[in-house]
């Protein structure tokens, strides 16, 4: 009897333990709340409680409890500085520096309705002011409270000359109004007066400014407002001249040297890219396509965090679109202003709106062009694709039919005026063969998965020493008549490459690859010489004597806007509305801001 009243007792006791026992939750975020009940977040799941007083939805709190009630309720402070790098285990925070990411961190929307979702990453976007941090106890980023993203501005990643790369060893700047350097981690501001010149170089592990008789190191990021920047050192267009940045210049160091992220108002940003993509002799029309496509392309770009573990949106390069190549005018920025705020959707989402110089005549899909090694590629719908031509013309079948249709100057298309709709490249074999040794190697180094090499019909993991090119055919080409994939056959080996752009980069026209200048003779204006790739992969090949003439259509991929048809449609007094219809289909054009 006494050992069952011993057991009755512990059993009482551990119910007792547990009913009463003190219990804590952290990072649960409120959901809902009322007087009654709350509906809180733990990580992602809902979970249905009473607090003891109402909380603003989104409030981030810890609490404790036991079976009966809620005993105490902590709310967790946040940091509410912006997140300007994104990497796997660490998020950089402009105050605080670099933070690890807790091994679950947990991410949910606020939206403009004050309703609270469980969301990823990809909403957290670098720059922004939109988001709360919530640390754990062992002070890793485990919670983030994001809210809807401003669209006013952007940041672009500033290039050396000729956009050959992002980073920079030194920079020259004139400052050309009062201006302010200042650095938020390391607590410094200083002023610099009007017209003060500032020298900007790296060093071991700090960044030097030098005005005056002034040197300054900081070795974090560092920042520079004020009017108009003249970037000394950088050149731009052709003809050359110096660079002007407005809004605000950032510097930071990286192991590859300093990277400079111009933060600017998105319209001015979009003033010096409009004419830095489209000659004004299009008319104001086709400026507001370009205008609507290249503000639609930049939120789409920065909506997929495609730059984030560098910290910025968009480049200053054909990487992105190419900003501040050309000095600004007065039709373009009056293009700019005339569609402020308006871009493209597709179900209530910002496209992604691609653009090209030209078309030969077709538009392809964007997963004709844009497709991963096994052939997968995302599924975008809203692009035109089929014929230009005027007239009813078939598509063409065979490569014999694509061969005469890229011979075929007499075709009348939307951009058949452009001098890049019909093109011809003759390449005496053994400049081919120069060339492809040296671009294949390049090619294979940086994308091997696209690049198959072939010996006795059998797979090899190298690329050998190739000798003696015997012929080129293309092994799979869309049915608008772009190539996906092109064989290239020696006598040593066999080399098929996929993928527009890496078909564009392996037949070079340089000197330095094919031991001559191979003139791109376009069927209007004269010839290109020493251009680096081929205009676009929509050719065909004619093997002739001692060599292979290569004739095409169109400049760029071939997917969405061309540029050159948006201005003749203009100049046949299209509105642009009814321009972008023609190149893009089941969009509507939104005003986002």
């Amino acid at each position: 009897m006494k050992k069952f009243t011993a057991i009755v007792l512990l059993l009482v006791s551990i119910l007792l333990f547990i009913l009463f026992i003190p219990r804590e939750r952290e990072h649960a975020v409120v959901a809902e709340c009322s007087s009654n009940y709350s509906k809180v977040y733990l990580g992602d799941k809902l979970y249905k409680i009473r607090l003891p007083r109402t909380y603003s939805v989104g409030t981030v709190i810890n609490y404790k409890y036991n079976f009966f009630k809620i005993l105490k309720v902590d709310e967790v402070s946040p940091l509410t500085e912006r997140v300007m790098i994104k990497n796997n285990d660490y998020y950089e925070l402009e105050k605080s520096g670099p933070v690890k990411l807790s091994k679950s961190p947990f991410y949910y929307y606020l939206d403009k309705n004050n309703k609270l979702s469980i969301c990823t990453d990809s909403k957290l976007i670098v720059g922004q002011n939109n988001s709360k941090i919530y640390m754990d106890k062992k002070n890793a980023l485990k919670t983030l409270i994001i809210t809807p993203i401003d669209f006013s501005y952007m940041r672009i990643g500033i290039s050396t000359n000729n956009f050959d790369s992002i980073y920079h060893n030194q920079l020259e700047i004139t400052c050309m109004e009062d201006s302010k350097l200042y650095n938020i981690q390391e607590g410094s501001s200083i002023n610099i007066s009007k017209g003060s010149k500032i020298a900007i170089e790296k060093a071991a592990n700090e960044i030097i400014f030098s005005f005056g008789s002034q040197k300054k190191p900081f070795k974090s990021r560092t920042y520079l407002k004020g009017g108009d920047f003249k970037i000394d050192s950088l050149k731009r267009g052709n003809p050359s001249f110096v660079p002007y940045y407005s809004g605000i210049i950032e510097f930071t160091l990286c192991k590859d040297g300093i990277l400079m992220i111009n933060e600017v108002n998105i319209e001015d940003y979009l003033c010096k890219v409009v004419p830095s993509e489209m000659p004004s002799s299009g008319g104001i029309e086709s400026l507001k396509c370009q205008a609507i496509a290249a503000r639609t392309y930049a939120i789409s770009d920065m909506l997929q965090n495609r730059f984030a573990n560098l910290g910025f949106y968009v480049d200053d390069s054909t990487q992105s679109q190419v900003y501040n190549n050309i000095e600004t005018n007065t039709l373009a920025s009056n293009s700019v202003r005339e569609t402020s705020g308006l871009i493209m959707t597709s179900n209530n989402t910002p496209i992604d709106a691609k653009y090209y110089s030209s078309s030969g005549g077709m538009a392809t899909t964007y997963e004709d062009v844009w497709f991963n090694s096994d052939g997968t590629s995302e599924d975008k719908k809203y692009y035109f694709n089929g014929s230009y031509i005027q007239g009813e013309t078939n598509i063409p079948q065979s490569e014999q039919d694509w061969l005469d249709f890229y011979k075929n100057k007499g075709l009348k298309a939307v951009d058949s005026e452009s001098p890049y709709f019909r093109w011809y490249i003759y390449f005496p074999k053994e400049s081919l063969e120069k060339s492809l040794n040296k671009s294949l190697k390049i090619i294979f180094g940086k994308r091997k998965d696209f690049i198959e090499i072939l010996q006795n019909n059998k797979k090899i993991d190298t690329l050998p020493e190739l000798k003696d090119l015997t012929n080129i055919s293309v092994l799979q080409r869309s049915k608008f008549g772009n190539i996906m994939c092109i064989s290239f056959k020696f006598s040593n080996a066999t080399v098929n490459v996929k993928g527009d752009i890496n078909i564009r980069s392996a037949i070079r026209c340089t000197k330095e690859f094919s031991g001559e200048i191979i003139p791109i003779v376009r069927h209007k204006k004269e010839p290109l010489i020493n251009n680096n790739l081929i205009p676009s992969s929509f050719f065909a090949i004619d093997k002739v004597n001692g060599g292979f003439k290569i004739y095409g259509g169109g400049y760029g991929h071939g997917v969405g806007m061309s540029q050159f048809g948006a201005m003749e449609l203009s100049k046949k007094g299209m509105k642009y509305n009814e321009i972008l219809d023609k190149f893009y289909k089941n969009i509507k054009i939104e005003k986002i801001y």
